[in-house]
């Protein structure tokens, strides 16, 4: 009893009882992410002002003896007042209460405050705004300035507290600000009051905030104004660089994580079902309850063991929620080393050993990340060492390193563990980490970097988020595969909600796996486009099989293909390529067979009716734009196919529309959001082609002939009465043939096909008596 009672007060914990470690801030204009605080740590950033415009600034208030009764007026006099001197002078930045900034503290300290009501909180800074600043500028400032977030800290034994740092972030983008000078009114530490009888204009001066209209000693009583007026002289100045700033920071970046996902799940197979991998080891931390949504993949890989470092999953964790779906074995790590489980031959109906790796079982109580190495290290080592060497030794395995929450902590428990399942492994080739955001990614890197020099940064995935990850790897189970897939960032995939896919009346959404898991007459589809009706996804879906025929490549295609995805880069939100064609020469399908292909890269769609009014066409464009795609710089474009429009200005008038709409949504054109493959008739057989304009001429090059013959053979040999059955297709290749050998017009294609006509009512008249 004793023992135990030492325990307890080992591990409750104390204010400033172990001094903590660096931590980084909550990502800037993030609110989802898996980061929280732990009581102690400190912020390894000083208060500053401003630093290149984009970094964010930073400034620090305790909040912790302040009373109730005033905490709400000086929440917001420091919001408002810090918020209107980044806004002027035109640099992002966060204001952090909760954060150590009295000698008594360590510099950045997490304290952590008490919040009973979030929304009092939210409620109270937009009254602010409305009472401190005057028209336009009380508009500027309620974009500017973002809504409060509460960031949860944690004890040193990782378990929940009841305190928050509250953060609230500023930024004045330039198309936002552009050169106004924000006042304020009456900025006060009590009671807010209605009479404007001053106003402050604040600036950041190093690391707080000075109210330039504030007479002081440094200031002539001669010319008070001085330094105002030297400001507001240098804003314009100031507006160009914050606009510089903004353009460095629009470069696309291109990363291809989710193809590096699949690739490394599945051991190269790109199919769950045909995994290289025989068993899957997790190794997770604490979660976020918004990342349970998300878990869906941890139910489809079924692990053999999860090691869970999480001393509250069973509560409200990751293990309360695999357990509604999957049947667990509940350990301690000395309960499984002691009695191993035996390999099932039916994978899919083995129990998942669970193991609690840092108490929250059967009364074992977590350990701090100082005492975990000593109270709990040597038993988690010894579940890493039997199972590489005594459970599975002849087994593939992947260890994937599930990373919920941030490891600021180089001594962390994730860390040491890696550091075992390395030397178990001999590398890195087996072991998979998964990092919710890149802050967390950069963290865990720099973490083991400490440890040992080892390069984790090819076997991690960051850039995505869980849900992309999840429905990415979901995805690969053939479980899933009739739900229809869009692309998303870095070859990613995400889930296409059946209710919003029907929202998107206007379009045809062409989805990455369209077809699949489906069934269609492949026949009676081939006979109906050959006959000449519009080519259908399921054409060039059956092309694609095993034994078929490719289908024909026109030689336009390969530029299209790799033109289109160059678009991207252009600093406009909506760009327009044409494809110009002569009537019934196959413009259509090859626009078509361009989406087909591109329809991993882009999210593809086709305007259903040119006649749909363009506003919401355009409302429905960036819907699919943003769907699940909200957080991404650059997003996943739109690839939109419009046919059929007879004048130009019409596409010229949809696509500033779509422009006004991304403005709408706040979707800045860093580069190409949307891009218009426009597909139009045209008469004239000698366009020029310029820019993003093509033409598909009436006739046939010699490759082209070769594939329509290869075509031909193919369609005599699979079906019956090609020769009458497949008159449009005929059509299409003779007269394309004639035309290339001289043929004078496109007269001729209309009198040969009148011909062909004539001919087919001849030998089917018979049959009518």
């Amino acid at each position: 009893m004793k023992d135990r009672d030492e325990t307890v007060k080992r591990n409750v914990p104390r204010f400033r009882k172990q001094p903590g470690g660096p931590c980084k801030p909550y990502p800037f204009l993030r609110y989802q992410d898996t980061h929280r605080y732990m009581e102690g740590d400190f912020l390894d950033i000083l208060e500053s002002g401003a630093v290149d415009l984009i970094e964010p600034c930073h400034e620090y208030k305790a909040f912790i003896h302040t009373a109730n009764a005033t905490k709400m007026s000086k929440f917001s006099f420091e919001v408002v007042r810090f918020a209107a001197a980044c806004m002027n002078c035109r640099t992002n930045g966060t204001i952090h209460f909760g954060i150590g900034d009295r000698p008594e503290f360590t510099h950045g300290e997490v304290l952590g405050v008490n919040v009973e009501d979030r929304e009092a909180f939210r409620t109270e800074l937009k009254s602010a705004i409305d009472t401190c600043f005057e028209g336009k500028n009380r508009t500027a400032a309620h974009i500017c300035i973002k809504p409060p977030r509460f960031v949860e800290v944690l004890n040193r034994n990782m378990t929940l507290s009841d305190k928050y740092v509250i953060e609230v972030d500023i930024e004045p983008r330039s198309t936002i600000c552009e050169e106004t000078i924000y006042h304020t009114f009456n900025v006060k530490k009590t009671v807010w009051s209605k009479r404007k009888v001053q106003q402050q204009c604040y600036v950041r001066d190093r690391v707080g905030c000075r109210n330039l209209l504030k007479q002081t000693k440094l200031i002539t009583c001669a010319n008070p104004m001085l330094e105002y007026e030297r400001f507001v002289a240098l804003m314009a100045k100031l507006v160009q660089l914050r606009q510089q700033a903004e353009e460095c920071l629009s470069s696309i970046k291109v990363h291809t994580q989710g193809s590096q996902l699949i690739q490394t799940i599945t051991g190269g197979s790109k199919s769950l079902d045909e995994s290289s991998f025989d068993h899957y080891v997790i190794v997770t931390n604490k979660s976020h309850p918004p990342q349970l949504e998300s878990m869906g993949f941890l139910i489809e890989l079924n692990p053999f063991v999860v090691l869970d470092f999480d001393p509250e999953s069973s509560k409200h964790g990751l293990h309360h929620y695999f357990t509604q779906h999957r049947t667990v074995n509940s350990l301690l790590p000395q309960e499984y080393k002691e009695s191993p489980p035996v390999e099932d031959e039916s994978r899919s109906n083995q129990p998942t050993s669970w193991i609690f790796c840092n108490g929250g079982y059967e009364n074992e109580l977590p350990s701090d990340i100082d005492r975990w190495s000593k109270e709990k290290g040597h038993s988690v080592e010894a579940v890493a060492h039997l199972l590489c060497q005594d459970v599975l030794p002849k087994k593939r395995v992947l260890v994937v390193f599930l990373l919920l929450s941030t490891v600021s902590n180089e001594i962390d428990p994730l860390v040491k563990t890696l550091m075992t399942f390395f030397q178990e492994l001999k590398g890195t080739n087996q072991i998979l980490c998964i990092c919710d955001c890149k802050n967390g990614f950069t963290s865990w890197r720099d973490k083991i970097n400490v440890q040992r020099r080892i390069d984790v940064t090819g076997r991690c995935v960051y850039e995505l988020n869980l849900a992309e990850v999840n429905d990415t790897i979901l995805s690969l189970s053939s479980k899933h595969q009739t739900k229809h897939v869009l692309s998303s960032v870095g070859g990613s995939k995400v889930f296409l909600d059946r209710n919003f896919e029907n929202s998107l009346d206007t379009l045809d959404v062409l989805c990455v796996n369209q077809c699949v898991g489906q069934s269609e007459d492949k026949l009676a589809t081939e006979e109906d486009f050959y006959k000449g009706e519009e080519v259908s996804w399921w054409n060039f879906y059956y092309s694609e099989q095993p034994g078929s025929t490719p289908f024909i490549k026109r030689d336009k295609l390969n530029f299209m293909v790799e033109h289109i995805p160059d678009m991207c880069s252009r600093r406009r939100a909506c760009v327009l390529f044409n494809l110009l064609h002569a009537p019934r020469c196959g413009g259509t399908t090859l626009a078509k067979h361009a989406l087909w292909i591109l329809r991993d890269k882009f999210r593809c769609a086709v305007l259903k009716d040119r006649d749909f009014e363009f506003p919401e066409v355009a409302e429905q464009v960036v819907n699919l734009l943003t769907y699940k795609n909200e957080k991404h710089l650059p997003q996943v474009p739109v690839l939109l196919m419009v046919d059929r429009f007879v004048d130009k200005e019409e596409v010229l008038d949809l696509q500033k529309m779509i422009e006004k709409e991304c403005m709408k949504k706040n979707i800045q054109s860093r580069s190409a959001q949307v891009i218009i493959l426009n597909c139009m008739r045209s008469e004239s057989a000698d366009e020029i082609e310029i820019n993003d304009t093509i033409f598909l001429k009436d006739n046939l090059s010699d490759n082209e002939k070769k594939l329509f013959e290869d075509k031909l053979v193919e369609i005599e040999e699979t079906h019956k009465n090609a020769q009458q059955t497949f008159d449009g297709f005929m059509f299409i290749k003779n007269n394309f043939t004639s035309v290339q050998a001289g043929g004078s017009s496109y007269r001729t294609m209309i009198l040969v096909g009148i011909l062909v006509t004539i001919v087919n009512l001849i030998l089917i008249l018979p049959t009518w008596f």
